[in-house]
């Protein structure tokens, strides 16, 4: 199994999706999960089971991946700094969400 970013931008005559890959599972459990509970994440740990996010909710996900960013470079190893360009691409397109009238998406 894999984790994505899947944004659709709606009205449907006009949809265009998106799909921006975050991780494996096994990278996800091995990198992200350990950022997650040390920083005591909430929103990030749900991308494994899979969640829509709502407009209003883009503000503190970019929070929590900020933040897992910001600790995945203070930690030793080639794993973390491969997972930095993932995380990069999950803020951007998350931030171009923000500016979207229609976007839908879904984490998972």
């Amino acid at each position: 199994m894999s984790i994505s970013i899947l944004m659709k931008q709606l009205p449907e005559s006009v949809t265009s999706e998106e799909l921006v890959p975050l991780a494996t599972e096994e990278v996800f459990l091995r990198y992200w999960v350990p950022g997650c509970e040390a920083l005591g994440l909430r929103w990030v740990p749900l991308f494994r089971t899979g969640v829509p996010l709502q407009k209003g909710d883009l503000g503190p996900v970019l929070t929590e991946l900020r933040a897992l960013r910001q600790w995945m470079e203070e930690q030793p190893g080639e794993g973390t700094v491969a997972v930095r360009p993932r995380l990069d691409a999950a803020m951007m397109i998350l931030e171009r969400a923000v500016a979207l009238p229609g976007a839908d998406i879904f984490i998972g």
